[in-house]
Formats: C-alpha cells, sequence, structure tokens
C-alpha cells in the first residue's frame, strides 16, 4: 500500500478520533464567590536603566473554603466588580478564573490564599 492510499484510509479515522476527543471536554465547573476588598501594593523592579514602580490592585475573593488574593485580572482590575458583589470562579493551579457575561472570564493570579474563617493576616 502507498502512502496517499495509506493516508485516505487513515484520514477519517483519525479525523473522527480528534473530534470524539474535542467534544468529550467537560466545561468548567464554578464555584460561588464574593469580592471582599482589595489593597494597594506597590511593585517594584531593578533593571540596570534604574527602578520601576507599578501600583498593583490586589483583590481578596472569599469562597467556601479559601480566602483567595488575587491580582493581574485584567478588566477585573479596573473596577469591574464592586466589593461583596457575588462572582462565579473556578480555580486552575496558580490561576483563578471569574466568569461574567456568561462564558467569558477574566485570568487572575493567585497571589495567595488563606482558610475561610482565618483572620486576616498582619501587613
Amino acid at each position: 500500500m502507498n502512502l496517499s492510499t495509506l493516508l485516505r484510509v487513515a484520514l477519517p479515522f483519525v479525523l473522527t478520533a480528534a473530534v470524539a476527543t474535542a467534544s468529550d471536554k467537560a466545561p468548567p465547573t464554578y464555584q460561588n464567590g464574593s469580592v471582599q476588598g482589595w489593597d494597594i501594593r506597590i511593585d517594584t523592579n531593578y533593571s540596570g536603566n534604574g527602578s520601576m514602580s507599578r501600583r498593583a490592585k490586589v483583590y481578596e475573593l472569599r469562597g467556601s473554603d479559601l480566602v483567595y488574593r488575587i491580582d493581574f485580572c485584567g478588566a477585573f482590575q479596573a473596577g469591574k466588580f464592586g466589593i461583596g458583589q457575588a462572582v462565579a470562579y473556578r480555580v486552575d493551579g496558580e490561576r483563578l478564573y471569574i466568569r461574567h457575561d456568561g462564558n467569558k472570564e477574566y485570568k487572575c493570579k493567585i497571589e495567595g490564599t488563606k482558610a475561610a474563617g482565618a483572620s486576616p493576616a498582619a501587613p
């Protein structure tokens, strides 16, 4: 059997398997939480050309078991959510995703966590 015949025979099976795998992926599961507050943190980066500072808004998002400190959330950082507002979120490794406008997500970096019943950490 030559290569073109082999490709003609095998290609439909490969494509069918790829489509089946993509459609079997379950949608993400979201949890309910609320935005508890935020702090301003000053980040300073040093390089050979001097230093550069950035004012970072770090939010606290309270889930059922943990309170997440999150940063680098794109438009979330621009004040799209208010204190006490309920949000749907999911956690994937070091990232927390906040769902908005249906299926769109804000991708945030998790800076830290604490137990939901724990007292606030000292600055």
